[in-house]
């Protein structure tokens, strides 16, 4: 059902997902609160991207292509700090289009998909080159998701206005 695919929570009861974040803002101290997690510098002293070169292990990024939140260019951004790091682990990027914030809820088929293959593989080695996108699309109960992987190429080549936006996380 169209609620359920654009994130309505209980398999399309009750209020969609967007409504009910936007919810939590609108309390006392709501905004404040919202506000504080995305300019905040971080406690930690460090930002989010250098965290992210400290992650030891492989990474597999499973963004929704229709994410208001999350958008590709966090993700390209993310891609790309998480390639530079000199440990050898793995990093790839797979994007589920007219998917939102929430693929694993919205489209569990194309996540499946993705996730067996990264799961399946013994060691860095192969999860770079195993094949994440050999099926291109697949239809879910509400409609098609075309899965899709970003190469390293495209992710490094964000615009201005790309960058400007994916260095608001962080």
């Amino acid at each position: 059902n169209a609620d359920n695919k654009n994130g309505a929570a209980g398999g399309g009861r009750g209020e969609p997902l967007g409504a009910k974040i936007r919810a939590c803002t609108e309390g006392n101290g709501g905004h404040a609160a919202f506000a504080s997690i995305l300019w905040s510098a971080p406690a930690s002293g460090i930002s989010f991207y250098e965290a992210l070169q400290q992650v030891p292990v492989d990474v597999l990024l499973l963004f929704g292509g229709d994410d208001p939140w999350c958008t590709e260019a966090v993700g390209k951004r993310m891609h790309v700090t998480l390639a530079s790091r000199r440990d050898g682990a793995a990093c790839r990027f797979v994007t589920l289009k007219n998917v939102g914030h929430c693929p694993n809820h919205e489209a569990p088929t194309a996540v499946a998909q993705v996730l067996m293959p990264w799961l399946d593989a013994d060691d860095s080695e192969e999860r770079r080159v195993v094949p994440l996108d050999s099926v291109s699309q697949i239809q879910e109960p509400w409609g098609e998701v075309v899965i899709r992987e970003v190469s390293i190429e495209e992710s490094e080549s964000l615009g201005l206005v790309d960058r400007v936006v994916s260095s608001m996380v962080g």
